[in-house]
């Protein structure tokens, strides 16, 4: 892990409300009696490791950054995959309470790219968290917007939680929203349980 990346891991903290995350994730997934957790930009692979550790899940950890000749199992519990499309495939008939998580990955994607692969996962996970930055709060947004184009050199799409809840609850998922504000950042985490209450 480069000096970067271990400022981002043990950074975290700082600018995401972790704990209030981990507690809600929990009790999301020991509703659905979850097995495996997909992590879709999965990074440093700080929730992944949670996911293992902690949660006692099996992982498939996905990120570009990962290589086609990196190591797979570096980690126990955890394997890493550089395309979100081979996980898809793999967890299409797997037959487990499978869930994804993605943490502040969509407003980095491409629209159309987000709205085709948003169809994917709303078909193969029995649940879904989404926790990313809400394009609502117009000062916050523009402070992340100005983040990651100072930091990573990126263009940043807007995030409407209001949107991705509507598209959840037209396939059949039973959703809650949680906002959860810290320093400048208006984070928001969505769960979605198809097909039951929450």
């Amino acid at each position: 892990m480069g000096l970067l990346n271990t400022l981002k891991y043990h950074g975290r903290g700082v600018v995401l409300p972790v704990e209030e995350m981990k507690a809600l994730i929990q009790r999301a997934m020991k509703a659905r009696n979850i097995t495996h957790v997909t992590d879709f930009g999965a990074g440093t692979l700080f929730w992944s490791q949670w996911f293992a550790g902690a949660l006692q899940l099996t992982v498939a950890a996905v990120d570009t950054a990962y290589t086609h000749d990196a190591p797979r199992n570096m980690y126990p519990g955890i394997s890493m995959h550089a395309n979100i499309d081979d996980v898809l495939a793999l967890r299409k008939n797997s037959g487990e309470n499978s869930a994804i998580f993605i943490c502040d990955v969509i407003h980095h994607l491409p629209p159309a790219l987000w709205q085709s692969l948003f169809i994917q996962i709303t078909e193969i996970f029995d649940l879904i968290i989404i926790k990313d930055i809400d394009a609502n709060a117009k000062v916050g947004n523009f402070l992340n917007k100005m983040h990651d184009r100072i930091i990573n050199g990126e263009k940043i799409n807007n995030v409407y939680p209001g949107h991705i809840e509507s598209h959840l609850a037209r396939h059949g998922f039973a959703t809650q929203i949680n906002k959860m504000p810290k320093l400048w950042y208006p984070h928001f985490m969505i769960t979605g349980a198809k097909g039951a209450a929450q």
